[in-house]
């Protein structure tokens, strides 16, 4: 009897990871709490910061600044909000630029460590990607926001963990 329920059990947990009628849970905030957390990137002109609160509500709120010379030289507010998708619930990068207007970038790939947004249709960037790489010891936060090819232009960031 135990062995026909683990049998039943497995076959029909491998019918659920084929079957449409069972689509995987949509990705939620939390699903990206590996990003929270104040990263730094210093090059020979300044630095460039991210600071990521954690998701609570839903959301995770953040805000980018690059600093050269004493002086903030640019600044966005960030957002990683729920929308609903062409394919159901979906998480948004929201990105205001110097607080201006919102541009959205909806989630395209989501892992443990990486995340893909998308906009096809904004100038520039059409994709931004954030991937944790490291060890606990050694966390680095690799982002790019690129033309939205694998072998296009884009510009890369290397971020450590901030004091």
């Amino acid at each position: 009897m135990r062995a026909a329920t683990t049998l039943l059990l497995a076959v029909l947990a491998g019918c659920a990871v084929d079957d449409p009628a069972f689509p995987p849970s949509p990705a939620v905030a939390a699903d990206l709490g590996w990003l929270a957390g104040h990263w730094v990137m210093d090059t020979p002109d300044g630095r460039v910061e991210e600071l990521w609160l954690p998701p609570a509500g839903g959301t995770l709120y953040g805000v980018g600044r690059t600093l050269s010379a004493g002086t903030t030289r640019f600044f966005e507010f960030l957002a990683i909000e729920p929308r609903n998708g062409e394919h159901g619930p979906t998480l948004a990068y929201v990105a205001r630029p110097r607080g201006g207007e919102p541009t959205e970038f909806l989630l395209r790939e989501l892992s443990a460590q990486r995340v893909i947004f998308a906009n096809p249709q904004h100038d520039r960037p059409k994709r931004i990607i954030y991937e944790r790489r490291g060890d606990a010891q050694h966390v680095v936060l690799h982002a790019r926001v690129d033309d939205g090819t694998d072998d296009g232009e884009g510009e890369d960031y290397e971020y450590r963990r901030g004091d």
